[in-house]
């Protein structure tokens, strides 16, 4: 395959997929997480974000929100333009994982190794107004800038603009730094070559960090102890499965066979530079690393904030495929992108028939729903899962608002689910936008009777569990899939 072909592929594969993810952004309504990033967006400057942030409203540097601010700028719609930036950075990551990839194999296996990203659940943020599309973007450029390092001085300009990027959209952006800290050990040891330029741009892009510690150490004292997701070791193993769209412990196993393989190749065969395999290696096991950091330093850890590890699988598959058979190559890119293509055109059909919208208008209704059919018996209405009450605050018009409550009780969240997060992320996020929270403790002695609408969400929507170990009477009024609706009486 041709320079020109490979091109023309690769700009196909762009256009398709920037096209369906623009699509499935525009329909799906926001969830939660979402719109905490369009709360601090729409702050009305880079003050009152800064100020925000230092109150805990989200859990990102403040470079994300002027990534959503820009979206915003450039496209009205909140749906899409808040999620711009998302969607240019899985688009941007497949164009990087490419450049990476022909450097050193042919470019049809670098065409595999970059669609193997739309096998990953990157491919469902790459649609949200969430900083892990962009995040992984970021790393991708500064792999390919470090990887032309020798070719003009600019690329370590290059290399320290995209690490710096990278963490002022994510915190735990810092967790790729081992790779390239690794990479630039072995050219300096093994090919006796110091660059500096490498290391200069290593620290300066670290700067961020420093610049936002005070932001970062404000959420860790405001989440304190009870922080939704903590980190354990079995994320080592388990991580891989979800990172690579895969069942059992296959993700594991495939890391495990795939920095085998590579090491080998790298050391004994000598078919891979060891820098380049020092990187791919180190963030296949980005993983462990993050489990280890997070324990150290206290925070949270969840799979998607390893989000890089999905290039250390795509390079390492692009590697692999490089000495299959062409036909063996060509297939195997057929097949991930029809594994893309088949559940993602499914929105083809309803973009057609103007329905894209169906979705949205269903999320605006909810709300307004619940208010129609239980405002008649004349008692409060609380929605006990905060996280479902959060986008029926955003959906509800302005004169329905103070019809729906949510009820905020963090001692109690602690006892019932392990975790305050919820309620603290809404306490904070009430000074910067109308949420119509109420403190259950001074609520309940004020009122002996009201409605709690519950969506049966486990672990988070504790309240029924709670409401009834406390002996209140419970009345099943309704129950529609997964909501129930209770009339409660405080005894």
């Amino acid at each position: 395959m041709g320079a020109r072909s490979g091109t023309a592929i690769l700009a196909s594969i762009l256009v398709v997929v920037g096209f369906i993810s623009a699509l499935m952004a525009y329909e799906k309504p926001l969830w939660s997480d979402e719109i905490c990033t369009v709360i601090v967006s729409r702050l009305a400057g880079a003050s009152e974000i800064w100020n925000a942030l230092d109150n805990a409203a989200d859990t990102n540097p403040p470079g994300f929100y002027f990534f959503t601010r820009l979206g915003r700028q450039i496209v009205a719609d909140d749906h899409l333009g808040y999620r711009l930036p998302s969607i240019l950075g899985l688009l941007g990551t497949l164009a990087c994982l490419y450049a990476i990839l022909c450097r050193r194999v042919d470019r049809l296996s670098a065409l595999v190794g970059a669609a193997f990203v739309l096998s990953t659940p990157l491919v469902e943020y790459g649609y949200e107004a969430r900083p892990y599309a962009l995040l992984v973007c970021c790393i991708a450029a500064a792999i390919l800038a470090w990887q032309r390092i020798e070719d003009s001085r600019l690329y370590a300009f290059a290399l320290m603009i995209a690490l710096a990027t990278a963490l002022s959209v994510h915190y735990y952006a810092i967790l790729v730094w081992p790779a390239f800290v690794l990479a630039e050990a072995v050219v300096w040891f093994l090919r006796r070559r110091l660059r500096v330029g490498v290391w200069l741009a290593l620290a300066s892009g670290a700067i961020p960090l420093f610049l936002f510690r005070g932001l970062a150490l404000h959420l860790r004292q405001y989440y304190g102890q009870n922080f939704w997701i903590h980190p354990s070791l079995g994320q080592i193993l388990t991580a891989p499965n979800y990172l690579f769209n895969v069942m059992g412990f296959w993700g594991i196993s495939l890391t495990i066979g795939a920095i085998a393989v590579l090491v080998w190749w790298s050391v004994q065969e000598k078919r891979l530079p060891m820098e380049d395999c020092a990187i791919i290696v180190t963030l296949l096991m980005l993983p462990a690393i993050a489990v280890v950091a997070a324990k150290i330093s206290g925070g949270g850890m969840t799979p998607r904030y390893m989000m890089p590890t999905i290039l250390g699988g795509a390079l390492a598959v692009g590697y692999l495929t490089g000495k299959a058979a062409p036909a063996a190559r060509a297939l195997l890119l057929v097949i991930m992108l029809v594994n893309y293509g088949l559940p993602s055109i499914s929105i083809l059909p309803r973009a057609v028939k103007g329905t894209l919208l169906a979705r949205r208008a269903a999320a605006e209704r909810e709300a307004t729903s619940i208010l129609a059919k239980y405002r008649g018996y004349g008692l409060p209405i609380l929605i006990s899962n905060g996280l479902q009450y959060l986008p029926m605050a955003y959906y509800m018009r302005e004169g329905e608002k103070a019809g729906l409550s949510v009820p905020i009780d963090p001692a109690a969240a602690v006892v019932y689910s392990r975790t305050d997060s919820v309620d603290l992320a809404l306490v904070a996020l009430a000074k910067y936008f109308p949420l119509n929270l109420v403190d259950y403790r001074r609520f309940s002695s004020e009122h002996g009777e009201f409605i709690m609408v519950s969506d049966n969400g486990g672990r988070v929507d504790w309240w029924p569990l709670r409401l009834m170990q406390e002996g209140h009477a419970m009345s099943l009024l309704s129950m529609e899939g997964s909501t129930q609706v209770y009339r409660v009486v405080i005894r």
